[in-house]
């Protein structure tokens, strides 16, 4: 899979942008030239949301009312086009330009990874980063297990408007009986790749530090309070209802699980300093690529947004070897640094002359 052209309108600080791509691609320019938003529009078209935003709407350029993202490149080797528009808080998708009704049958068409600084969130001992990149990948390679995601949180977000506004309080089990059904196989997945990853991740750790350890990959449930059982989601929620009502939100489900990955039995949380936290969010962006790869039987387009700033030199050529052998790589670098030798250049300062 390769990208050939990028087309952006009313994207972040681009009015109208088209940008042409090789097999090896370096974007560079000033700071605020926008060389992040270019790698943000194209992982639009992977996951359709944005790797640094929170909302669609914080990367519409201001004043405007719609955004559009355009891709040609080739796929499985044919030409292939996708595009995403967004008006109206709505999102409309096409593939070789004919509309994909769901958001369920286009995700996993265009595959592609981002490498960023953003990465060593991973290590962050809030859940919710780990979560949602297991999500997210787990989604890329299962179209039901996207499908079974959405359909979980449409119905906690019932279950938490009820309880939130102290509405017909009766209905807290038919909400939670709903979501634990739509939970098992969200649960069954979850488990199957945690014992995956962990396997993969170790081989990846070894190629990325240069040394091998022991990673563990324990999946932890909030229904059970650690490890997970196979007590329905159910029964946890019928045991803290009373819980559910005071705090006025759902206190347990698939929602606020986490994956707990230990280095030497140190928990990445607390795993040594910010460098060594980029190192440990590029091995399992690396990780990602191979599992995507094994299980689509391509590789996604590789985009490199500055993750390598706090890495010295013999790091960064080291690890961009490692890329070697992909399709497609396209890195971001600050004006001021040495760039690698035989990639086509994008120039986004000569570029807005």
């Amino acid at each position: 899979m390769q990208i050939s052209r990028l087309s952006i309108k009313n994207f972040r600080n681009f009015a109208i942008g088209d940008f042409e791509f090789k097999d090896r691609t370096i974007v560079t320019g000033a700071n605020g030239s926008g060389k992040t938003s270019l790698v943000e529009a194209i992982y639009y078209l992977s996951s359709f949301k944005s790797f640094r935003a929170s909302s669609d709407a914080k990367v519409l350029k201001i004043g405007e009312t719609e955004f559009v993202v355009n891709i040609d490149g080739e796929r499985e080797g044919e030409k292939f086009n996708m595009g995403l528009q967004y008006q109206n808080l709505r999102k409309a998708i096409s593939c070789n330009r004919e509309r994909v009704e769901k958001l369920t049958d286009a995700f996993g068409i265009f595959l592609s990874a981002v490498l960023s600084i953003y990465d060593k969130q991973l290590s962050h001992p809030y859940s919710i980063y780990r979560r949602k990149y297991a999500d997210r990948l787990i989604s890329t390679i299962d179209d039901d297990y996207f499908a079974a995601l959405l359909s979980y949180h449409s119905v906690l977000k019932q279950k938490n408007n009820l309880l939130k506004n102290n509405s017909d309080l009766n209905l807290i089990d038919t909400y939670s009986s709903q979501m634990s059904k739509r939970s098992e196989y969200i649960y069954e997945k979850r488990i199957e790749f945690a014992s995956y990853f962990e396997d993969v991740l170790n081989g990846v750790y070894a190629q990325v530090f240069g040394k091998e350890e022991l990673i563990k990959v324990r999946y932890f449930s909030s229904k059970d309070g650690g490890d997970y059982t196979d007590a329905t989601l159910l029964e946890s929620a019928r045991k803290k209802r009373d819980q559910e009502i005071k705090k006025r939100h759902s206190v347990c489900g698939v929602h606020l699980d986490d994956y707990i990955i230990t280095v030497d039995g140190k928990p990445i949380s607390e795993f040594g300093s910010e460098g060594e936290k980029i190192l440990l969010g590029i091995t399992l962006k690396v990780a990602e690529i191979q599992l995507i790869y094994e299980n689509k039987g391509e590789y996604p387009i590789i985009m490199i947004d500055d993750a390598f700033s706090e890495l010295d030199s013999k790091k960064r050529k080291s690890l961009l070897k490692i890329f070697e052998t992909y399709p497609q790589v396209i890195i971001t670098y600050p004006k001021n640094r040495e760039e690698e030798s035989g990639y086509h250049r994008i120039d986004l300062d000569e570029v807005r002359k």
